[in-house]
């Protein structure tokens, strides 16, 4: 054999061995890969959840705990708040019952000797600014007497003819400052199932509203009977009151205009009382009004008998 040939059965086996040996091709999905136990994925889960409800709950209690505390000190503020009013007003309005019987009598003497003096006069202003006086240091007794609930109301006949004069002859002077003059329209036989003084102060806020804010227009008050019901309504030509405001100026401590600038004095509870003495004696009340027309309120009353 010559020297360097090569077996054949050699070259079988190196063939053989190479082919062995080669790489193989091998597809990537065929290759065995780690998956997590799908039970263990699902308690993993599970617990996460569950960690995050709590969490979530905690924080929800947490803030429903804050919540409560501010609301119970709000109510604390606000019953402070009313118990200051009713000792204001008491201390502004008793003070001022002698003084007003003082003032009477003194009147009376005047309009004896000089009915049409300068001192008889200057004594009827006086009077009924005392009077007046004395009316807003009740309505915040009111005020706080409706808030606490002990606004307790007693119904009886009243004829609703004569509480509308009274009170429009008492406001004359405010209206003739004004320069508005004030209508009157109520029948005689209309009789209410009421208190007095709080139909009264109902209508002793709605006709000073409508000469505040009137403008120095007309005002009118008139009323009807409605089946077993009495709509009593004052109106008048003034600002109007917006659509946007007409809910808001029923509550407490707001005015029918929101510009502190342009809004004439006052507490802001009017409207407010005139509703809950409403509601109080089985009424309601209700506004009409669009800016720059004016206002209507008609407040709704049960009749006697």
């Amino acid at each position: 054999m010559r020297a360097g040939a090569r077996l054949p059965g050699r070259d079988l086996l190196c063939r053989a061995g190479d082919a062995d040996l080669a790489p193989h091709a091998v597809e990537p999905d065929s290759l065995p890969v780690s998956r997590p136990d799908a039970s263990r994925r699902e308690r993993t889960a599970a617990r996460m959840s569950g960690a995050e409800r709590i969490l979530a709950e905690t924080a929800e209690a947490d803030e429903a705990a804050a919540l409560r505390r501010e609301v119970g000190a709000l109510r604390r503020a606000l019953s402070e708040r009313d118990a200051f009013l009713a000792g204001v007003a008491h201390e502004l309005r008793n003070p001022m019952t002698p003084i007003l019987g003082q003032v009477e009598r003194l009147r009376a003497a005047a309009e004896r000797d000089a009915p049409e003096g300068r001192v008889a006069q200057g004594l009827a202003q006086l009077h009924w600014l005392v009077e007046r006086y004395i009316r807003r240091a009740t309505t915040l007794l009111d005020v706080s007497r409706a808030q606490a609930g002990q606004l307790a109301l007693l119904a009886t006949p009243v004829p609703l003819a004569e509480v509308v004069d009274e009170v429009v002859e008492s406001l004359r002077p405010m209206a003739a400052h004004a320069g508005s003059a004030i209508a009157v329209a109520v029948p005689d036989d209309l009789v209410l199932s009421c208190e007095r003084l709080a139909l009264d102060q109902i209508l002793d806020n709605l006709i000073t509203n409508a000469i505040k804010y009137g403008d120095g227009g007309a005002i009118a008050v008139a009323a009807a009977r409605d089946g077993a019901v009495a709509r009593i309504r004052v109106s008048d030509r003034g600002v109007g009151i917006p659509a946007a405001d007409q809910g808001r100026i029923f509550e407490r401590f707001e005015r029918a205009v929101a510009d502190p600038g342009t809004a004439p004095t006052g507490f802001g509870v009017g409207l407010w009382l005139v509703r809950r003495l409403a509601e109080a004696m089985g009424g309601s009340v209700a506004l009409e009004s669009r800016p720059g027309e004016g206002a209507t309120f008609t407040v709704t009353l049960p009749l006697h008998g």
